[in-house]
């Protein structure tokens, strides 16, 4: 077999869990880690089907910034000559990971040092995943799961939305009307053998916000425990890269995190025990794109918005707070990226922040490609990332934070620039086949 036939991938992990006492990023007010229920980790794959290259990285963070990762990326071009523009990333979100910017944070609780440690251990785990490259055979795979996941918005006859969480503070003589929105239950798998049928790693994507684990120890969510309950089925060796779904609006219906992990885990189990890989070398592509994306209106007053979201008087001030930060910051705009791939015929776009599972269906409707999946919290990190009919509706997401910026037609903008990479990459995989 030659170079030409193959296709090659290696896969790296490591562990980025910061030291017991940091505090825990995903809630109104920050909660002191107390101790570690499974580690955190940054893990990479990287494919090479002959020239074409592509790496996929996701860290067990809740966000993460655009320059923070572009300085690993170029940390990783000096130390092993892998270009950035084919490096895509992607944070799960988990809600039991550490601070990695101002999300409801007095800046100065930030840990500086530990997030400065993170291109070099991005790095560290690609140039890991590339040393350890091997002829691999791709499957892909799907399963569905419709237990797990509901649309957090409720909607009420006066046009209002609350999120589940605050029912409690619903209006009493205002009836519901049903949820906002949908889910999406599909669960895409990805597979990589080796030439023994050995499994060597596996991506799965899932719409369901990794926020199912709320104590105080770090842990990396459900994702975490697919990957060890993956482990436990097929070997030690087995590394496992989450792709987090369009779940800016979808939580989980109570279940807990290792209650969903197990779940998905079954699921994904058997699949991957009925798949059938095949040799040869797969169409890769990546594509970048820039742009300007405009910011809420933060000069308007709010206060009616953030009273009719369903928040306490107590974490309304928190809202408040963080509208005088952005008013202090005066931006108008974001300026951020988009990132589009595909791995044979199955396409992918990430979006740089929370994005909405009604322009998740959108992406893979209007997508060219016969699967696609879209990934939030890829490149870059805005905020919750809504619907023009989201933002009449109110409810939490729609309030204006640094964990809440861009516009509704902004967001509209991205989706449609996001589809067209998807477009422009289908082209160019149609006129490599003749």
């Amino acid at each position: 077999m030659t170079g030409s036939e193959t296709l090659l991938a290696g896969v790296a992990e490591v562990d980025i869990t910061p030291p017991i006492g940091t505090f825990l990023a995903g809630s109104l007010k920050p909660r002191q880690s107390t101790g570690i229920e499974d580690p955190l980790y940054v893990k990479a794959i990287s494919i090479q089907s002959g020239k074409n290259r592509l790496v996929y990285v996701i860290f067990d963070l809740i966000a993460l910034d655009r320059n923070t990762a572009e300085m690993g990326m170029k940390l990783t071009y000096e130390k092993t000559g892998i270009l950035p523009e084919s490096i895509v990333w992607a944070a799960s979100h988990t809600h039991t990971g550490p601070y990695t910017g101002g999300l409801f944070l007095d800046e100065s609780l930030l840990d500086r040092k530990y997030l400065g440690s993170i291109p070099e251990k991005m790095t560290q785990c690609i140039a890991m995943a590339d040393k350890n490259k091997k002829v691999v055979r791709f499957s892909k795979l799907r399963s569905f799961h419709y237990g797990l996941s509901h649309n957090r918005r409720i909607l009420f006859k006066n046009g209002r939305v609350i999120n589940t969480w605050l029912l409690h503070n619903a209006p009493e003589d205002v009836q519901s009307i049903g949820s906002a929105g949908p889910i999406d239950p599909e669960i895409g798998i990805f597979c990589f053998d080796d030439m023994h049928g050995n499994l060597v790693a596996i991506i799965f994507h899932f719409t369901l916000h990794t926020n199912t684990n709320f104590g105080p120890k770090f842990s990396a969510d459900y994702p975490g425990v697919v990957a060890a309950r993956i482990r436990e089925r097929f070997g030690p060796d087995v590394i496992t890269l989450f792709m987090p779904g369009a779940c800016g609006d979808i939580n989980s219906t109570g279940l807990r995190h290792r209650q969903v992990g197990d779940a998905l885990a079954e699921k994904i189990i058997s699949a991957v025990e009925t798949r059938k890989p095949e040799s040869g070398p797969v169409f890769l592509c990546v594509k970048k794109c820039e742009m300007t994306v405009p910011i809420r209106d933060f000069t308007k007053d709010q206060t009616d918005r953030i009273m009719a979201s369903g928040w306490d008087e107590e974490s309304q001030k928190v809202f408040f707070k963080e509208l005088e930060i952005m008013r202090k910051t005066g931006k108008k705009e974001d300026r951020t990226i988009l990132q589009a791939w595909c791995i044979d015929d199955v396409g992918f776009v990430s979006l740089p922040g929370e994005l909405f599972v009604e322009w998740g269906l959108k992406i893979k409707k209007e997508s060219p490609f016969p699967f696609t999946y879209p990934v939030e919290l890829g490149g870059d990190y805005l905020g919750y990332l809504i619907t023009q009919q989201a933002w009449q509706q109110v409810g939490y997401e729609s309030l204006i934070a640094r964990s809440a910026r861009p516009t509704p037609t902004g967001v509209e903008k991205m989706v449609q620039k996001a589809i067209a990479m998807l477009c422009e990459i289908y082209k160019e995989k149609g006129e490599m086949e003749k």
